[in-house]
């Protein structure tokens, strides 16, 4: 998307695909960055993560997720980060580090809507091929996969329209409840507010849908916009905020709290640093309400010029 132009005409071409229900044209939805990072395992023959790197690249890459209509050069960035952590017959654990990006429109700047990590068990053989069918799972790491590119998908069309990615959602879903009771603690429910599981129950939660809205105005009302008005772009997004504190105080460990701060922070610092000082301090003190832990690092709002 390298002009206001072309992107204008991605994001109506977008809208008419809601309202269609139809694509316009049909290709692969990602553009991902594959890495198997194997550091921790010494002394070990390393070709089988290669052998993974190029599986899970064209798995991510090749395949067809839906039916949205995205061009070429409209493809979704991401990365996925595999730190192996152990492996023993064919059975790897691992950190799996997941990010994803969307542009902001009359720039080159590219912004983080996904930054999230979870702890991986998976089996996986050297040249194995990745397989996956959506109504019969058979594979932890192809199951995780799958899931976690229709949440990238989900929080992406959510930055374009009020809750644009809701088919993308129900995927996920399907995936959970499909893959509980035999893929792992991963897709349990309420094991973990942060699992997959946590994920798609955040996403679907009424209480916290708010940070799905909170999503497209940041975005699409206050991003998109700054080149157009950086002033009323940013009070926009400073408006979007507002939502934190109910939303915190229904479910303080929502992923989607805590996914905000981990992509954004570095993003809020430089957007606000140009903000007269009172912007600043009601930005401050609302954010570092909602993120006590990151208060020395919020503390930058305040002080970058």
């Amino acid at each position: 998307m390298n002009s206001f132009k072309n992107i204008h005409i991605s994001f109506v071409f977008l809208f008419l695909f809601f309202l269609s229900g139809r694509g316009l044209a049909l290709a692969q939805e990602l553009n991902c960055r594959v890495q198997v990072n194997s550091d921790q395992i010494g002394g070990t023959d390393k070709a089988v993560y290669e052998s993974l790197r190029n599986a899970v690249t064209a798995f991510m890459n090749e395949r067809q997720w839906s039916n949205a209509p995205i061009a070429q050069n409209e493809k979704i960035d991401c990365n996925l980060l595999f730190i192996i952590q152990s492996s023993e017959n064919n059975v790897h654990k691992a950190e799996l580090q997941i990010q994803s990006r969307r542009p902001v429109f009359g720039s080159s700047y590219t912004t983080s809507l996904l930054n999230i990590r979870q702890n991986l068990e998976f089996e996986y053989l050297e040249n194995q091929q990745l397989e996956f069918n959506e109504t019969n799972l058979q594979s932890n790491l192809t199951a995780t996969l799958a899931f976690w590119t229709y949440i990238v998908l989900c929080m992406d069309f959510d930055s374009f329209a009020p809750y644009g990615g809701e088919r993308f959602l129900t995927k996920a879903s399907d995936i959970v409840s499909q893959a509980q009771g035999f893929l792992g603690d991963n897709w349990k429910a309420n094991e973990d507010d942060k699992n997959c599981w946590g994920w798609t129950n955040a996403l679907n939660d009424e209480n916290q849908k708010p940070m799905r809205l909170l999503n497209y105005n940041y975005h699409r009302q206050g991003m998109d916009l700054l080149q157009e008005d950086a002033a009323a772009a940013r009070k926009k997004i400073t408006e979007s905020f507002k939502v934190l504190e109910e939303v915190k105080r229904l479910n303080p460990s929502s992923p989607l709290l805590s996914n905000l701060a981990d992509s954004k922070i570095e993003e809020w610092i430089q957007l606000y640093s140009k903000a007269e000082s009172k912007e600043k301090q009601e930005v401050f003190d609302l954010l570092s309400f909602i993120y006590p832990g990151q208060s020395n690092r919020l503390q930058a709002i305040k002080n970058q010029n």
